[in-house]
């Protein structure tokens, strides 16, 4: 009777372990939460509005802590559809913005570079939420072709080190622990 009790308890303590592991194990990533494109005021323009959610990896977690900045790109671009051929890029826009943590005040600075908004946050969860929106956002006129012409919206998202060092800018080539990369997400244009 004690060799099952025994076993029992085995099972129920692995099965313990495995519902935190699997609970607490999200995968690292970027993803989409919302995205909408819709007309500016202005002819030819478009304003849109995009929200992320990111799971950071535990290197750029402790990099983070112990003085890494973390650069964030959110990318914006054109792409003709080629029926024959490859497909035609453009870039429109990009908006970067930086993450660091400060250690003496205990807070997560966020810079938007291209504004120069600054906010400050006690959590990552709070930083990483509005790093993550990007509200009526103005992309730059488009060209005459892209009307009615099969092109498309694409936004695509990169949270990496601002610098790596030698070794790591390597090993950066073939793993995606030292940086993440979203799926890129297309939205046609009439």
């Amino acid at each position: 009777m004690s060799k099952v009790i025994g076993v029992r308890w085995l099972l129920g303590v692995f099965l313990c372990v495995w519902l935190s592991t699997a609970a607490s194990g999200v995968t690292p990533g970027i993803s989409f939460r919302g995205f909408a494109v819709t007309e500016g005021e202005s002819p030819r323009t478009l304003v849109t509005q995009v929200q992320l959610d990111y799971q950071l990896t535990q290197y750029l977690r402790d990099g983070l802590l112990n003085g890494m900045t973390l650069e964030n790109a959110v990318t914006f671009g054109l792409e003709w559809h080629q029926t024959w051929w490859w497909n035609t890029q453009r870039h429109l826009a990009s908006v970067k913005s930086e993450l660091k943590y400060h250690p003496l005040t205990k807070q997560y600075q966020l810079v938007r570079l291209d504004t120069g908004e600054d906010w400050s946050f006690s959590t990552l969860i709070a930083a990483l939420e509005q790093m993550g929106h990007l509200e009526d956002y103005p992309l730059p006129a488009l060209p005459q072709n892209a009307y009615g012409n099969d092109a498309s919206l694409v936004v695509g998202v990169r949270l990496s080190p601002k610098t790596l060092h030698l070794p790591l800018k390597i090993q950066a080539l073939f793993s995606d622990r030292y940086a993440l990369e979203s799926e890129g997400v297309m939205w046609p244009i009439p």
